[in-house]
């Protein structure tokens, strides 16, 4: 039967192009080639098109992104001031590392500076391990994640947890603590992901 491509749209004359079995319809796979040779610029804007929403749903998500390390630095810095009088010397400092760090990351990423990409891969990769051995605990990570575990000393603990909540700690130690947990941030691995795709779509 003969197919009347001229109806077709392009995404429909792409689809018939991949499904059509030439050597059984060479009349309409011939058709279908001339319809598609004919109408080629107007098949060069529709994938124009698909990479320009590409780049902009990858644009959204990494803006997104640099809002994030930006509200990590800035809900940071309250709570330094408001939780000042009671916090050591070291914590201070810790506190102030994290909020220079974030607030840095969110600006290099924010202003597409690719050339300081480094900063923001070593904040956010900061963020995608965790792990407590005996007393030894390290947790860093900004407005949450998104978290799988395991942990061989907890009888009850979630293998997979999200979380939405400022915190962590660079580093603690305390003799009270028998921990057993390695932790992945699967949040953190998405930014990275995010943050190499922009920079290899900016560069090519």
């Amino acid at each position: 039967m003969k197919v009347n491509y001229s109806n077709y749209d392009v995404k429909s004359l792409l689809e018939a192009l991949e499904n059509i079995d030439a050597e059984a319809y060479p009349e309409n796979y011939k058709n279908l080639t001339n319809e598609i040779a004919a109408r080629k610029y107007e098949i060069q804007e529709y994938y124009a098109q698909k990479v320009s929403a590409k780049k902009s749903r990858l644009n959204r998500l990494f803006t997104l992104i640099s809002i994030n390390q930006l509200l990590v630095g800035l809900i940071a810095l309250v709570m330094l001031v408001l939780s000042n009088a009671g916090m050591t010397a070291l914590d201070i400092v810790t506190s102030c590392f994290v909020i220079l760090l974030n607030v840095l990351s969110g600006v290099v990423l924010y202003k597409r500076l690719s050339r300081y990409y480094l900063l923001p891969y070593f904040n956010i990769g900061f963020q995608v391990f965790a792990f407590g051995l005996g007393g030894v605990y390290f947790n860093y990570y900004g407005l949450g994640g998104i978290f799988l575990t395991l942990d061989w000393v907890s009888e009850t603990y979630n293998w997979l947890l999200a979380s939405f909540t400022l915190g962590g700690s660079l580093l603690e130690y305390s003799s009270q603590n028998n921990l057993g947990f390695i932790q992945i941030d699967l949040l953190a691995l998405l930014y990275i992901w995010v943050i190499r795709k922009s920079l290899s779509e900016a560069s090519s």
